[in-house]
């Protein structure tokens, strides 16, 4: 008996009644990016971002899709040209006949999404949406509890190593001590009232300008909880394996594979 073929589709049906586009937010573009619904899909490459080097590794691959996190369509382009960043790439996509989709925002609120996965990774207990909606379907960010406190240093030090940095903008007392957590994996500025509103006792989340480290400050110009920055890239690539574990276990006749390089274009200098 052949094996069943399946197409960009039924993964997209599949990913959807996970993370439903309703969960995205309105700015968000969420869904098929590039090529046909009907594109016969045997290996897919996922990817944080789509980027020269990804559309390259999924020709050598021999995939016919790729997925993303971020969408490279966030607005509709008002002209595609091979010397434009995003021309170039819809063009390449188009002559290799490679479908391109993208679940961003939506899989951030989904259950066991970006963030209750990010937590996960943290290795925080009783994890559950910091955000959620009024009806519990969805949310954004994430909270949960350490098996037992530890000052701030130390729990750095867990950030460092677990997501794999060697750089983070934070601020707090270093002996602060650290039980309750709250996540937002990618920007999470928004969300830094709802983690006081909650108790937390540390914030970590990425994309953080200047002025929203002053927004934990009390009275007294003290931290009423600490709030870490530990980059964008950092705190949603882990986002790639679990789309590829997810889809592997749905999906076994399909090869899915994590791409072998970082997408982001951030470099780190430390002295």
């Amino acid at each position: 008996m052949s094996e069943k073929n399946f197409c960009a589709h039924d993964l997209a049906q599949a990913l959807e009644s996970w993370a439903d586009p309703s969960f995205a937010e309105s700015y968000d573009n969420v869904g098929l990016q590039v090529g046909s619904a009907t594109q016969i899909v045997r290996r897919v490459l996922i990817a944080l971002d789509l980027t020269p080097g990804v559309v390259e590794e999924a020709i050598q691959k021999e995939c016919s899709m790729i997925l993303t996190h971020h969408p490279l369509l966030f607005r509709s382009p008002s002209r595609i040209l091979e010397e434009d960043f995003i021309g170039q790439l819809i063009l390449r996509l188009a002559k290799k006949n490679i479908t391109l989709y993208s679940i961003h925002t939506n899989l951030d609120a989904a259950h066991g999404g970006v963030s209750i996965a990010l937590a996960e990774i943290l290795g925080l207990h009783h994890r559950t949406f910091l955000n959620p909606s009024d009806d519990g379907t969805f949310g954004m960010g994430a909270i949960g509890h350490l098996p037992e406190p530890e000052p701030l240093k130390s729990f750095l030090d867990r950030v460092h190593a677990r997501l794999k940095t060697p750089s983070l903008r934070y601020a707090g007392s270093d002996e602060a001590q650290i039980k309750t957590v709250a996540v937002c994996g990618g920007s999470g500025g928004s969300l830094i009232q709802s983690a006081l509103d909650a108790k937390a006792d540390v914030y970590v989340t990425a994309d953080l300008g200047y002025h929203r480290f002053f927004e934990i400050l009390g009275p007294d110009g003290s931290c009423q909880m600490a709030l870490v920055d530990a980059g964008h890239y950092e705190t949603e690539k882990h986002t790639e394996q679990l789309l590829c574990t997810w889809l592997t276990e749905r999906f076994p006749t399909i090869k899915f594979y994590c791409t072998s390089a970082p997408t982001t274009p951030i470099k780190i200098s430390i002295r």
